[in-house]
Order: structure tokens, then sequence, then C-alpha cells
């Protein structure tokens, strides 16, 4: 079972059905809305959060607590919503965190949907939200209210900046680190680099250390023998194959560092890697994931935002787990 998370922040006290109710709450306060519906039955089925009229035009919103989804679960929001498409209402996907800007180009192809994100919603309900009594509501918008560049900004300025190819491997394994520690330090060790075995076969790129006695980095050590995160920097143009999984099994051994591993790469792996990842896990019980620019992003955001980066790993090992 799960570690639950016992980090406090805003998004986590506005889970499920709060979020819902107080969205519906500020339209109902909001010039612009009329006729807001609460678990309204559409085609039929109870399937959307919120039907209303914005602007005299009629929407279904549905709501996400999430402040971040991977791509598997962003599909899997647009096929559900997708039943509603053809139908005379503006349909809404809201939720209160960012969409990373790969999912924002995805998203802005579907012609049919809008995206009310962080930022969208703070723009619609500013005036609702200063007058809110809801303390929560307030500290996850509070949040979006800081325009100076952060950490987390220059972070993600220097990764998008680093040319991908073999000539720049070394920039882009430094700029990993960084990232890696300002995310998960001092929850996990800082990262060592470079460090080869006793006999100098495997030498693992970024090493940290796990001594987390609480939450999910916890839980990892404790179902996974992530007793040190092996973190492999590919600054590849093309997309990894099979040969750098192998490669990555390679460091994990049971009684040297662990079980755990992650591959960071700068485009999707091949279909042989992925295949590779599977059989690994299957006849080795080693659990490696990818994690590229996208994910990076998403998890920078979510430490700008107060939130919990290490949810952008669990949502990876959930959909790999579940997709078995």
């Amino acid at each position: 079972m799960m570690e639950p998370n016992r980090n406090y922040n805003a998004v986590s006290a506005l889970t499920g059905y709060i979020f819902q109710y107080e969205l519906a709450n500020m339209m109902k306060e909001h010039l612009d809305f009329s006729n807001v519906v609460m678990e309204s039955q559409v085609h039929g089925n109870y399937g959307i959060d919120i039907a209303a009229e914005y602007r005299g035009k009629k929407v279904l919103i549905q709501c996400k607590v999430s402040p971040i989804f991977s791509m598997n679960r962003l599909e899997q929001v647009l096929k559900q919503l997708s039943v509603y498409k053809s139908s005379k209402y503006k349909i809404v996907l809201a939720f209160p965190g960012e969409l990373s800007s790969k999912q924002k180009s995805k998203l802005g192809e579907q012609d049919w949907l809008t995206v009310w994100d962080i930022d969208e919603l703070s723009k619609i309900f500013h005036s609702q939200i200063r007058k809110s009594t809801s303390e929560e509501l307030k500290r996850l918008f509070e949040k979006n209210e800081l325009f100076s560049k952060t950490e987390e900004d220059e972070l993600l300025i220097q990764l998008n900046n680093c040319s991908k190819g073999n000539r720049h491997w070394m920039a882009y394994q430094k700029i990993c680190a960084n990232i890696l520690e300002h995310l998960f330090c001092p929850n996990l060790g800082k990262p060592i680099i470079e460090l080869s075995d006793h006999i100098r076969a495997n030498r693992r790129d970024i090493i940290m250390a796990n001594y987390c006695d609480e939450g999910y980095w916890k839980y990892l050590r404790g179902r996974y023998r992530a007793d040190y995160i092996i973190v492999d920097a590919k600054n590849y143009s093309t997309k990894v194959d099979k040969g750098c999984v192998l490669q990555m099994a390679n460091y994990l051994k049971d009684y040297g560092p662990g079980m755990f591993g992650i591959i960071a790469l700068r485009t999707e792996p091949k279909e042989s890697a992925i295949h590779t990842q599977r059989e690994i896990w299957m006849a080795h019980s080693k659990l490696i994931i990818f994690i590229n620019d996208t994910d990076f992003e998403q998890m920078l955001m979510l430490k700008k935002n107060g939130n919990n980066p290490e949810e952008v790993i669990k949502q990876k090992i959930e959909d790999f787990r579940l997709g078995l």
C-alpha cells in the first residue's frame, strides 16, 4: 500500500470534493456565471462535476485536484471528456496546478476543450479569491501571485538552453544534479557525481543517498530497495535504446546501491528500451524509470508552488506498474 504523503501543502488541503465545492461557490459569486449546478447529469450520465452558464454559453466543468498530470493520465482525462465534445456545451478542465509546455501544446490541438489551470483560475476568479473565507484556497493562489523569477525558473532556463547531443553531456549531467539537489535535498543526500564501483566496471553519473525516515522516499526504500537513488544522464539528441537500460541494470545491485534507478533523457525512449525496462523489472525486480525534460519541468513547477515534486516520480511508477 502506498505510503501517505505527510507533508502539508495547499493543494492537499483542497482534495477531491472540496476543490469542486470551492470552485462552484466562486462561480455562484461571479457575475459572469449563472445556473451553477454540481454533479450535473449530462447525456444520461453523472460524470461532470459542475454545469453552468458562462457569459451566456453553457459549460461543463471537470475538476481534477492533482496539480500535475503524467502524459498517460492527461490522455485518460481527454478520453473521458471527449464524449461531450460534440455537445452544445463548452468543455472545461479545471485543476489547481500547471501544465508543462509539451502538455499545453497537446491540449492546444483540442479546439473543443478549455483549460482552467491555476493561472486562468486566478484571472477569472481574482475578486472571489480575495473575498473567500477559505484559508487553504487563499494560500493556494497566493503562490501564483509571486511573479519574480525563482530558482526553479532559473534551473528550467538552464535545462532548456542545454543543447542535446554527446558534446554537451557534462553540462547536462551538471544541470540534472543541480535540479535534483534543489528538488529533493535535504530529504536525500547531496548528489555524488561520477562514482565508480570497486572494480571500476561501472561509473554511475549521479548518486543520492536515501536515508529519509518518513514520506514517499522512505516508502521507496522499503518497497523498491531504493537505498540510493541512481541517476544516469543521457543527453542524446535521439531516443535512448535498450543498451542504456541494460547499462542502468548493471548499476543496480541488492547488496550494493539498491534496486531503483532513473534514466534522465531529453526525448522519449525507444520501444526496445521500454520493453527491456519491463523485462528487467519482472525478471530481476530492478525498477528503472525514465525522466525527461517535461518531467523535470513539472517537478520544478511543483516545487515552485509549494507542492511535492516526488509526485511526478510516484505517478511514473504507478503508470509503469499498472501498465504491465
